[in-house]
């Protein structure tokens, strides 16, 4: 497992780390609701370790909102 550091400290100076592009914070994807639909449904019949739940629930929830946003919007069409 590799660790990653957002700040420096060097010699009592704080130096921040520059953001590169691969971070997942900024990646946009567009995914269709069949797709969304998948992914949901896979990791509902997932086993995951106890150090990837938090990640994985707050995933999920992710997943789950932008689901009900495109069901919702293609309901209205």
């Amino acid at each position: 497992m590799a660790f990653k550091a957002g700040n420096l400290e060097l010699g009592g100076k704080t130096q921040q780390k520059e953001s590169s592009s691969s971070d997942f914070s900024t990646t946009k994807v567009e995914l269709s609701e069949k797709e969304l639909e998948f992914i949901l449904v896979t990791i509902k019949n997932g086993l995951f370790k106890g150090e990837y739940v938090e990640i994985l629930y707050n995933l999920t929830l992710k997943l789950q909102k932008h689901f009900v946003d495109l069901r919702t919007k293609n309901m209205k069409l």
